[in-house]
């Protein structure tokens, strides 16, 4: 077996709310305001559409927390000991609100103060700490602290602290002590020391060599089977170790303990290419041994083969355990990855972890044209073997999300905003187990009701205040031409879609695409000369009122859309084949469909160049 702590060295997240939060508020915030998927800070963090929090490079980190109004504060590592110093400002670090104004919290509780002692009984660069109400479950935190002491102003009772303390080893690099304790609190002020000095390392014994790529770790006093209460969490990439300090029995009936989410590769130099995706948890205290022994057999297992969209490249790649109480708020990754290449992938399988996978094609920075490939690999199988097919064009216009919870590609009525949603992936995967999601793509996007155009946009992603749009018949278009270095293919899509609106309906809208799968496909290019055989299938978005095809057409161009040939199809239902002879001196092959449902709904799409001809 080989043991592997958790590495600790780009970004922590420490809060005294609710962590799961962080994706869910900041998402709906999003929808406002469509066309920004990341939106670059001052502090040089970015908001990703799913709430999520981005770097740009500039700095070795950040460290997260959460204002009592619920918004990001992001302080980069560099300057963490400026703030708790009060040389800086905190509210210039705000990310959701630049505006906010910290308010006085003012002195009429006693004074707590915490001493933090680090693993050889030194004093740590940084003490933050979190605090929970054992009996009105009120939390607070974290307050920052240079060095290694600090005083919270609380009311007399019983609290948890959740502590974490940071020792750098220079200027990128870090070690980080989490604790949970105990603290009674009186009318005198009284003293608490974390004793880093009792810290155990933390982290998984495995099979085989790795190096750690991303790890998320979570200490926390939670209300029972909730995220409610007080927390501290590390979101990192390799660098320093991570340990806990194991729990003595405390009161106040609540979950205490740690989610741990870590993605592992192999070492350079190995005869093959393997990764891991870890989880474990616990809610019984923070246990003496936190290192997990992890056997492969006992894991789940795909065998994963990585295909080019057209052109060699790289990917990173990214997976998300989401449980059903402990909310992810970012990704782990596993590194880059080679395309073409093939990958063995083992994933902790547990019947409470549904797994979320992506892979990101490479894009300069921030707010940069970007390519974000989605998948489910869902529920695992401890033992199971499975294969997947990453890549797999052709590429069409899509509305299936996969993995991608926010913002999805679909046209929907948001009632929570107020809003109605307007956003189709141009240029996704057509394979029927992925979907690409093309980020900060220019083009135009129209909304009209009964002929009177309502709303355009000049990028993707169109909401509009469902207070302007009545009942009608509604008409959504969309054309976006791109060009990547990522791949030759889906240099430009453009779809209509043509349905009746009722607000008093299903939220989700009657719109549909026409997916196909092409016979002979690899690595973005078919065989030129060869019979491609095709099958259609009419897919309504997921959620929208089940209706039955009512018409379809399938057309080919082999000149970018210059010309384009009919296709006679033979439908049944809503699926049809077709076969094509592919010509010997094209270079790629386009596709255009049409198609109607039984009430009368239609949608027109096309995308040029969307697989490749050799």
């Amino acid at each position: 077996m080989r043991a592997r702590l958790l590495g600790a060295a780009a970004v922590m997240a420490a809060a005294g709310l609710v962590p799961g939060a962080a994706a869910a508020e900041p998402a709906e915030e999003a929808v406002s305001d469509l066309g920004s998927a990341e939106a670059a800070s001052p502090a040089g963090v970015g908001v990703g559409e799913d709430g999520m929090l981005t770097s740009d490079g500039s700095g070795p980190g950040f460290s997260v927390s959460r204002n009592a109004d619920g918004d990001r504060i992001a302080v980069p590592l560099d300057a963490v000991d400026k703030v708790a110093s009060g040389s800086l400002d905190l509210a210039e670090f705000n990310v959701d609100d630049p505006g906010w104004e910290p308010a006085d919290p003012g002195l009429s509780g006693t004074a707590v103060t915490v001493t933090g002692e680090w693993l050889d009984g030194s004093a740590p660069d940084v003490l933050g700490v979190s605090w929970v109400d054992l009996d009105t479950g009120e939390s607070g935190g974290p307050e920052y602290f240079e060095g290694a002491t600090g005083t919270l102003d609380l009311e007399p009772g019983g609290y948890h602290l959740v502590a974490m303390l940071n020792d750098y080893l220079d200027e990128e690099t870090y070690e980080s002590v989490f604790a949970v304790q105990e603290v009674v609190v009186g009318d005198q002020p009284t003293a608490t020391v974390v004793d880093g000095t009792k810290a155990v390392p933390v982290g998984f014994d495995l099979d085989r060599d790795v190096v750690a790529d991303s790890v998320m770790f979570d200490a926390f006093s939670y209300a029972p089977g909730t995220q409610e209460g007080a927390w501290a969490s590390m979101w990192a990439f390799p660098g320093g170790d991570v340990y806990a300090v194991p729990t003595g029995e405390l009161s106040g009936g609540r979950d205490v303990g740690f989610v741990m989410r870590a993605g592992y590769m192999n070492p350079e130099g190995a005869s093959e290419a393997y990764s891991y995706n870890l989880f474990r948890a616990g809610t019984d205290g923070i246990p003496g041994d936190m290192v997990e022994t992890v056997h492969d057999e006992d894991l789940a297992r795909l065998d994963a083969e990585y295909r080019t969209l057209g052109a060699d490249s790289v990917f990173s790649r990214m997976d998300m355990a989401v449980h059903p109480v402990y909310d992810p708020y970012a990704f782990t990754s596993t590194g880059e990855i080679g395309l073409p290449s093939a990958r063995t992938e083992f994933y902790t399988a547990d019947e409470d972890l549904f797994w979320e996978q992506r892979g990101v094609f490479p894009y300069e920075e921030i707010a940069t044209l970007s390519d974000w490939v989605y998948r489910d690999a869902g529920v695992l199988e401890p033992g199971s073997a499975t294969a997947a097919v990453w890549n797999d064009a052709p590429v069409s216009v899509g509305l299936e999300n996969w993995g991608q919870d926010f913002l999805p590609a679909m046209f929907y009525r948001w009632d929570e905003q107020e809003l109605l949603y307007f956003s189709p992936w141009m240029f996704s995967t057509s394979s029927g187990d992925e979907a690409v999601q093309t980020e900060y793509l220019p083009g135009e996007m129209t909304l009209a009701r009964d002929g009177t155009l309502v709303a355009t946009s000049d990028e993707m992603g169109l909401a509009v205040e469902q207070s302007e749009v009545g009942a009608g018949r509604l008409k959504v278009t969309a054309a976006f031409d791109r060009e990547t270095p990522w791949t030759p293919l889906g240099s430009r899509s453009a779809a209509s879609w043509d349905f009746d609106y009722d607000p008093e309906a299903n939220a989700a809208l009657p719109v549909s695409v026409v997916e196909f799968a092409a016979s002979g496909i690899a690595n973005g290019y078919a065989q030129a000369g060869a019979v491609q055989d095709f099958t259609l299938e009419f897919a309504q978005q997921p959620g929208a009122d089940d209706q039955d095809c009512a018409a379809m057409t399938f057309e080919v161009s082999f000149d970018d859309g210059a010309t384009w040939t009919a296709v006679p199809i033979d439908r049944e239902g809503d699926t049809a084949t077709a076969s094509v002879r592919l010509p010997q001196d094209a270079a790629f092959a386009s596709v255009r469909f049409t198609a109607a449902d039984a009430a009368g709904n239609t949608v027109e799409h096309e995308t040029i160049r969307s697989y490749g001809i050799r």
